[in-house]
């Protein structure tokens, strides 16, 4: 399982640590290459900091976590751990300490300095610079897995596939034992719709760590992407089994039946993991999907209930909530409560305007809501309105360049102004510009193809649109209308 509703945050859950590297061993006339340093003053506190890192390459994102504020307890001034914790702690709390982590790091080596600053800069939505930070740790440190397998997740989320996938065999060779790169390039994979090079990666994952339930679970996520239902929930029912708290394989069982037509057993699934889930971010990420699969089955009035629910759940920052919005505006929009969908969208974007949000939520939930909102525009044909969405979505896409999800929004908006133009040779161009990835926009190319007669471009953007079978919430809604 990828460590994140967007697939870039799994390189916020990884962070350095001096981790044993599997090249040849150094000759006086060869030196081995340079290796990531650690610096902590207690031997106890770097031992939890490695289990910390070892538990999140693997997406046991709560267990991962309860080691690193361990090893900070034993050593306040370690750095990295404070990092590394900040990254994964949602709200301004795990900003504030990956900021405090970075202010304290000035000192360290250059290879550990710059992973933090990395860091850093994911969180706050920096791309280009995480990926220059990273980049420059693999030059420095050559010989240690741990840069090679942060660059490639990196140029994975930005959909940089032939360069992540470089990145991500080079760690392979470093630490053939280690999976996180082996995992990554599974999704490499995925996310390109090869389904069986990522079951054969993910297969793979499973054997370098046999007992690790997250290998199960990729390899569920991979066989669900095929419409491989039944052995896709017996992966997932074997990572629940390894790790009965490991709540993403009760939500991977969900995902399977709903996607079989199951959705009673579906929504039993979700509430399972719902119940194991020990952290209220995770907990609320479970709601969307059980939102989004009232919306799939166009019961909005309980999509609605919910996720009235959700921004009342004790134990949320104004950051894990920032979402929910733009769900109840797309379940607004699809109900036909138009009006009221864009008082929520307007909301969301007003919040983030006014820095309610951390950076990097605000780099990823500003233009979800320009998008929904130059739809609704669309529909209702206020080019003018839909004018000023767009060049929002463009100023967004502008001050994100290496984010290939801001760049499909942009394109996405511009089909939107077009079609509410009454444009739609402009729509269907501007829509074949978005990133084969985005669901959404396939969906939206595929309505307004068939609403012109073009037959040909409906059904290419339709078999898109349904390529792979996807462990997302978009993706369940875009098939229970296209399906």
């Amino acid at each position: 399982m990828k460590s994140l509703p967007l697939f870039a945050a799994c390189a916020l859950l990884l962070s350095a640590c001096s981790s044993p590297s599997t090249s040849a061993p150094a000759t006086a006339s060869a030196p081995a290459p340079a290796r990531i340093p650690v610096t902590t003053k207690s031997p106890e506190a770097l031992a939890h900091y490695q289990k910390g890192v070892a538990f999140l390459e693997n997406a046991r994102t709560a267990e991962g976590l309860d080691e690193l504020k361990q090893a900070i307890a034993l050593d306040p001034q370690f750095a990295s751990a404070k990092a590394l914790h900040g990254t994964g702690t949602p709200g301004p709390e795990g900003l504030k300490e990956a900021e405090e982590a970075l202010a304290a790091a000035a000192s360290l080596p250059e290879a550990e300095r710059l992973l933090i600053e990395a860091a850093l800069a994911q969180r706050r939505g920096d791309q280009v610079k995480a990926a220059a930070a990273l980049t420059r740790v693999t030059e420095v440190a050559p010989g240690d897995y741990q840069g090679f397998l942060l660059l490639g997740s990196e140029l994975l989320g930005e959909q940089k596939y032939p360069e992540a996938q470089q990145a991500l065999k080079k760690a392979t060779e470093l630490n053939p034992s280690n999976g996180g790169a082996q995992n990554l390039l599974g999704y490499a994979s995925l996310r390109q719709g090869d389904t069986a090079a990522a079951i054969a990666a993910l297969e793979q994952y499973a054997r370098i760590q046999p007992q690790e339930a997250n290998a199960q679970d990729s390899l569920g996520e991979a066989l669900l992407a095929a419409g491989r239902f039944k052995e896709a929930e017996a992966a997932f029912q074997k990572a629940a089994e390894m790790a009965p708290q490991f709540w993403p394989a009760q939500q991977g069982i969900a995902y399977a039946r709903f996607y079989a037509g199951d959705w009673a057993g579906g929504r039993a699934a979700a509430m399972k993991a719902r119940e194991v889930a020990s952290r209220p971010v995770d907990k609320l990420t479970v709601d969307a999907d059980l939102a989004s699969a009232a919306a799939a089955q166009r019961d909005f009035a309980q999509a609605l209930r919910l996720t009235d629910a959700m921004e009342k759940a004790p134990g949320l920052t104004p950051d894990d909530v920032a979402f929910v919005p733009v769900l109840r505006g797309l379940a607004q929009m699809e109900a036909g409560r138009s009006r009221e969908a864009l008082a929520s969208l307007d909301g969301v974007v007003a919040a983030a305007d006014a820095g309610k949000f951390t950076p990097g939520v605000v780099n990823t939930v500003r233009p979800q809501a320009l998008r929904v909102r130059a739809t609704i525009e669309a529909q209702l044909g206020d080019a003018a309105a839909a004018a000023r969405t767009s060049a929002a979505l463009d100023a967004d896409a502008t001050a994100q360049p290496n984010n290939p999800q801001v760049q499909s929004m942009m394109h996405y908006g511009r089909a939107m102004l077009a079609l509410a133009r009454r444009d739609t040779a402009g729509a269907l161009a501007e829509f074949g510009r978005c990133s084969p990835e985005d669901v959404i926009c396939a969906w939206q190319k595929t309505l307004a193809a068939q609403k012109a007669g073009d037959k040909a471009s409906a059904a290419a953007a339709r078999e898109l649109a349904l390529k792979i079978y996807r462990r997302d919430t978009a993706s369940l809604v875009v098939r229970s209308r296209l399906g």
